[in-house]
């Protein structure tokens, strides 16, 4: 089986930094960035968006956690179960949770079935507490095509697509 991580946090051949935020001994969310400094502070807005608080920490043990999810969810197309908190916009992720691997659905589409408008679907993507297994990823334009993964950049999100069987010809 191919593994997506190495313990150094190698997703897909693009080295990152994850930090998390745990509280009461349930993982409330977690960010990557290329730079431990931005994914510090891109999850602080994740925080600050859906009401969160905790202790930021960066573990391997969090780590090797993150790795599994990702395996089961990517690798073996399973599905996340989100914690049990109240996430702003939580219909958002539930939605997206449901899109098996190897499928896309547009923006447009899950704004609708969420009853959000457009612009706050895209806001609640990017503050999306489980990236990658909230699979943001498997979203695509009306026409087909990728349009942003924040804050790791399209080259992830096409990578990710692939692993999944998704091919996407831009």
């Amino acid at each position: 089986m191919k593994r997506l991580f190495s313990i150094e946090m190698n997703l897909f051949g693009f080295e990152v930094n994850v930090v998390f935020l745990v509280g009461k001994e349930t993982i409330l969310a977690y960010s990557w960035h290329y730079n431990e400094e931005k994914a510090r502070q891109v999850l602080r807005k994740i925080a600050e968006f859906h009401k969160i608080e905790g202790e930021v920490l960066k573990s391997l043990h969090l780590e090797k956690w993150l790795k599994n999810e990702v395996d089961r969810i990517v690798l073996k197309g399973e599905q996340f179960k989100m914690p049990d908190f109240e996430y702003r916009n939580r219909i958002v992720y539930e939605n997206i949770i449901n899109i098996p691997a190897g499928k896309t659905e547009t923006y447009a589409a899950i704004a609708r079935k969420s009853n959000v408008k457009f612009p706050e679907l895209l806001i609640t993507l990017m503050r999306n507490p489980f990236q990658i297994l909230i699979p943001c990823h498997r979203l695509v334009t009306k026409r087909g095509t990728l349009m942003g993964f924040y804050p790791l950049g399209k080259n992830v999100k096409k990578k990710i697509l692939e692993v999944e069987g998704v091919r996407i010809d831009e």
